[in-house]
């Protein structure tokens, strides 16, 4: 829900042209905070080293190189919200800590579901910097994220009748006994379950066989970290503990989690869910890495092997990011152009006031047409029997169906008065279908 408040909210201030750059800008806003993190936590030359790190990280570059994931954006703004935590420790400022909340309240707006992780990981970090904080100020700060999360709750509300309701389907039905609510609690805290196989294998997957030059590097910074353990500040060891937390958080929720955005099971991209859902590891890990590979500029050629190290980052990340063959920039760039001729064609075949069943093709349509993401209840089939009696016309943008599946798909619609016919059979694999009254 947050997103597309945050962009009618820009669009509404300085127009909707400028919504596709509002995820570069968040990638520069990120990428500053995160300079400023670690040169908080390190030195200038680690911040440097990190921040480039950052920016051509597969994951990074990759999710910020395309608009409205909300993923990048939410990262971004944790980035911010980290950041002026860190300045509001060591400055004992008020306005810093309301900031800092205003920014972590954006970033939980993105991403609600990163909640937990969050509160756990901060709740270890904070603790352990108890002498610092200002713990009377931290009202501020949750104030912060109250007013920044208010509009969420408030659409929620408007839209769903609960300020808590959400746009999801749900199963659980609520009956208020003990064990209903711990159900509740595991589905918020551990959704897709404990599964430790399938954690070992979606980690080999994404966070090792995908980007192992990223996993180089951290693997290395992570055991430099450990090495110097000693001659780290109590802020690094502090955060580095926090950070633990977040990871092994992120790896156990998501790494348990079976799904395929691809329609090739077996394919492991950048564009599967893992990569934007780990985004704050891949990113918070190169403050180690960046630190230990600051320490080869002590080395008599040590410049040199530091620029070579980069160098070949950024050209193994480049080639992920804009040559992978299914889901690379590249090709998302040729599926774009093949989407707008899809979309014109649609639009000469239906009428302007139409509505569209689209499913995950949605966004081909949409906003010259009307959409519905997918009809999954019984109310959603009745709903387009009304909209056909009332004169609109609906139509269903599918995977085209063999004829004994559409003879399927018709017996389920009886029920409901309806029948599904062919309109166009002419993109690919997908085709236009028609839905009537049927008498």
């Amino acid at each position: 829900m947050g997103l597309p408040l945050l962009l009618g909210f820009v669009g509404r201030i300085i127009g909707e042209a400028a919504l596709p750059y509002l995820t570069p800008l968040g990638a520069i806003i990120g990428l500053l905070c995160f300079w400023g993190i670690v040169k908080e936590l390190a030195d200038r030359k680690a911040a440097w080293i990190s921040s480039l790190l950052l920016a051509v990280t597969p994951a990074f570059w990759y999710y910020h190189s395309r608009a409205f994931f909300h993923n990048a954006l939410f990262f971004d703004f944790l980035l911010l919200a980290v950041y002026l935590l860190i300045k509001a420790l060591k400055s004992k400022n008020a306005w810093a800590y309301l900031a800092s909340g205003l920014a972590l309240g954006l970033a939980i707006a993105l991403r609600t579901s990163e909640v937990f992780w969050i509160i756990a990981a901060g709740a270890v970090w904070l603790g352990l910097n108890w002498q610092q904080v200002k713990w009377n100020y931290l009202l501020l700060l949750i104030l912060g994220v109250v007013v920044s999360f208010s509009p969420v709750l408030l659409t929620n509300y408007q839209i769903y009748g609960s300020i808590f309701s959400i746009g999801y389907r749900q199963d659980l039905i609520l009956t208020g006994d003990l064990q209903q609510t711990l159900g509740l609690l595991q589905q918020l805290i551990l959704p897709f379950g404990w599964h430790p196989r399938v954690i070992l294998s979606t980690v080999a997957n994404y966070l090792i066989n995908l980007t192992w030059w990223w996993t180089v590097l951290a693997t290395l910074g992570f055991g430099y970290f450990l090495i110097s353990w000693r001659k780290q500040t109590k802020q690094a060891k502090n955060f580095m503990m926090g950070l633990l937390v977040m990871v092994c958080w992120l790896v156990i929720v998501y790494g348990s989690w079976q799904f395929n955005d691809n329609p090739d099971p077996a394919a492991i991209t950048l564009g599967t869910s893992y990569a934007r859902y780990w985004l704050p590891i891949y990113g918070f890990l190169l403050w180690p890495a960046g630190l230990a590979l600051s320490r080869l500029l002590n080395w008599k050629w040590g410049k040199e092997l530091l620029l070579s190290i980069v160098g070949c980052y950024v050209v193994l990340s480049g080639l992920l990011v804009w040559t992978e063959p299914a889901e690379g920039l590249a090709q998302i760039r040729d599926n774009i152009k093949r989407f707008q001729v899809w979309g014109q064609e649609v639009q000469n075949l239906t009428e302007p006031d139409s509505v569209i069943v689209a499913g995950i093709t949605d966004k081909i349509f949409w906003p010259e047409r009307r959409v519905i993401y997918d009809l999954i209840n019984p109310a959603d089939y009745v709903a387009v029997n009304k909209l056909l009696t009332a004169g609109t016309s609906v139509y269903w943008f599918h995977p085209t169906w063999r004829a004994e599946g559409l003879a399927t798909i018709n017996k389920r619609l009886v029920d409901y008065s309806l029948v599904l016919e062919a309109k166009a059979l002419s993109w690919q694999d997908f085709s236009l279908y028609e839905f009537k009254i049927k008498p």
